[in-house]
């Protein structure tokens, strides 16, 4: 395969891990979009970190039902890489208006970008709740992808290409997981 064709398929590959941690590890949504765009790109944050910081916006805003997760998480992974404090970062200008691009670009995708819009018609149904989110969740990592690539394209050359590929089911997340609280 050749490089050009890698780079095209990066933000499929990023959208497809996200689903896989999201499901595999479960995570939420927001806390599976940065984890996998952290790692993917090398953006620096140990993982147990990235989760931390996602936490917090699972079901828009702790449950709230406002921002989409899996929004903020696509967010908050373009900070890392482009945020204006960042190195080879624009602007506060243009952030905004990459930020402002990511925002409108989902909500065109979904019809919203809460939570609560989102996930209204699941009311009754946690299991198709969850497909419905997995399925954003991968759309939210796909599309930040794409807009760190059209904006740093050297990104791509960084990328870890064998955590993108991988697939963890769910007993591998599990004994991972074990692992990690028993090995100093």
């Amino acid at each position: 395969m050749k490089a050009t064709d890698l780079m095209m398929e990066l933000p499929e590959l990023a959208g497809k891990r996200a689903e896989n941690y999201y499901v595999a590890h479960r995570l939420c949504c927001s806390e599976a979009v940065l984890l996998v765009l952290n790692q993917a790109f090398n953006g620096g944050l140990p993982p147990a970190t990235a989760v931390s910081l996602g936490s917090g916006f699972c079901g828009g805003m702790g449950g709230a039902g406002s921002t989409c997760g899996a929004l903020s998480g696509a967010e908050m992974a373009l900070g890392i890489y482009l945020g204006p404090t960042q190195k080879g970062g624009v602007g506060n200008r243009a952030f905004r208006r990459l930020s402002k691009e990511l925002h409108d670009r989902f909500g065109e995708r979904f019809g919203s970008t809460s939570c609560r819009a989102l996930t209204a018609h699941f009311s009754s149904g946690r299991k198709g709740q969850r497909q419905n989110c997995r399925v954003i969740t991968g759309f939210g990592a796909q599309l930040a992808t794409t807009i760190l690539l059209e904006q740093r394209p050297k990104l791509g050359k960084r990328a870890d290409i064998q955590f993108l590929i991988d697939s963890d089911s769910r007993f591998i997340a599990l004994f991972k997981k074990i692992m990690a609280k028993v090995t100093p």
